[in-house]
């Protein structure tokens, strides 16, 4: 039985989400650390990647947990394949090594504490409110791991490793905008979905936005890497 008193469709999907997204991000975090062996990053680095699949999994465990707290069903949730093994990139390991860092780090889990912090900082479900600090505390030491690996990768190749980032971050800049930014409104939530943890779309923008202005693109710039956000005149 559910432990809210009257389910909401949209927590149940945004929980499925979860698990699908962490489930996701486990099986591209492994891929990355196959990489950095392949293409020699250090020791440090590697054990890092290895601690941040366990954490993926342990967050899609729990997230699912929390879902079924939430009174959704019980049925497993589906996966597609392709989310699990993207395709391998034609210009090589250390290539594909950056597009990953920049897309899934520099800019996925960069965006993700800030994100977690919004979510937490709302809910107050008994259920939800520990998925969302052990959540929190992990993507923190995810986000250190993107820019210490982009570090690393500039030390291999300087001027290859801009030249791809250059080339990717774009890409990726505009994906996490149509996902976080360039939304409408939606319909207001209700008291019990944000107390489960979901975000106003508003929520969504602002923290896109002050996360690109203030931490990514200074952080790219002083590695010297410039990305154009396009966000001065946005609303």
């Amino acid at each position: 039985m559910s432990v809210l008193a009257r389910p909401a469709d949209r927590i149940h999907l945004e929980w499925r989400n979860r698990v699908i997204a962490e489930y996701t991000s486990a099986a591209i975090t492994a891929r990355v650390l196959h990489l950095t062996v392949i293409c020699g990053l250090d020791r440090p680095l590697q054990d890092t990647a290895l601690r941040i699949v366990r954490d993926e999994l342990d967050h899609a465990a729990l997230s699912d947990e929390a879902r079924l707290a939430l009174g959704d069903t019980d049925e497993p949730l589906g996966l597609e394949v392709g989310r699990l093994d993207p395709p391998r990139g034609s210009d090589g390991p250390l290539a594909e090594l950056v597009d990953h860092v920049c897309t899934s780090f520099c800019f996925g889990e960069t965006l993700a504490v800030p994100l977690f912090a919004a979510m937490r900082a709302r809910a107050d479900h008994p259920a939800i409110q520990p998925v969302l600090t052990r959540v929190l505390a992990d993507e923190a030491v995810h986000r250190g791991f993107g820019w210490d690996a982009l570090d690393a990768l500039l030390a291999l190749d300087p001027d290859g490793v801009r030249a791809r980032a250059a080339t990717t971050l774009p890409t990726a800049l505009q994906s996490y905008r149509a996902a976080y930014h360039d939304i409408g409104d939606g319909s207001p939530l209700t008291a019990e979905e944000l107390s489960a943890g979901l975000l106003p779309h508003g929520a969504y923008r602002e923290v896109f936005r002050e996360t690109v202005l203030k931490t990514i693109v200074p952080r790219l710039g002083s590695r010297g890497i410039a990305l154009d956000h396009g966000l001065h005149d946005a609303a």
